[in-house]
């Protein structure tokens, strides 16, 4: 796996300058690993890779709160305060084929969750910067653990529980698919 990166380029929107194609901004108490710093109240990553990572987490995360519709997760991720809630639900609900009060989980709907809000947040024109492949591959960064967990002990599960979980399902399935992308050529 390349070590994406498109800090620099003015000429992207920032959710790609940024390494960041979920536009997350900081929260206390969150150091997200891979973070370098913020631009403009958005959090600056290494590379696009934790970036998407972070973004697995966030969705994971707020799935596993009970956040568990469309409606529910782009509600708190994107605030009618800073965003047109209703027009975004609208997209991740057309592009996802999921109705915004559907019932969404992890393991069946996460990654075309994060699809279609780097679709929103990018424009159409720039979503294709991030592929399917580098998705997965945030997906498997993310090894099931939530936003805030940051633990590295690969016994840690996304139940709770010690011993070979989903998390550690999750992150075998992400080492492949890096292992793969480093030697594919």
């Amino acid at each position: 796996m390349s070590d994406t990166s498109y800090i620099g380029r003015a000429d992207l929107p920032p959710g790609l300058r940024n390494n960041n194609p979920g536009n997350i901004r900081p929260s206390a108490g969150i150091t997200w690993q891979g973070s370098t710093g913020t631009a403009n109240n958005f959090v600056v990553f290494q590379s696009v890779y934790w970036g998407l990572r972070a973004l697995a987490r966030d969705i994971s995360t707020k799935i596993g709160r009970g956040l568990n519709t469309i409606r529910l997760i782009i509600s708190e991720y994107a605030p009618p305060s800073e965003n047109d809630t209703a027009s975004y639900i609208a997209a991740v609900s057309r592009d996802t084929g999921l109705t915004p009060d559907e019932p969404v989980n992890v393991q069946d709907n996460l990654h075309d969750l994060m699809s279609a809000i780097i679709n929103h947040e990018l424009g159409a024109g720039y979503a294709g910067y991030i592929s399917d492949t580098d998705i997965d591959a945030g997906i498997g960064m993310a090894g099931g653990q939530s936003a805030g967990e940051e633990s590295n002990d690969p016994g840690v599960s996304d139940s709770g529980s010690s011993g070979p979980g989903t998390g550690t399902l999750l992150g075998l399935a992400g080492a492949a698919v890096l292992l793969w992308l480093i030697f594919r050529e």
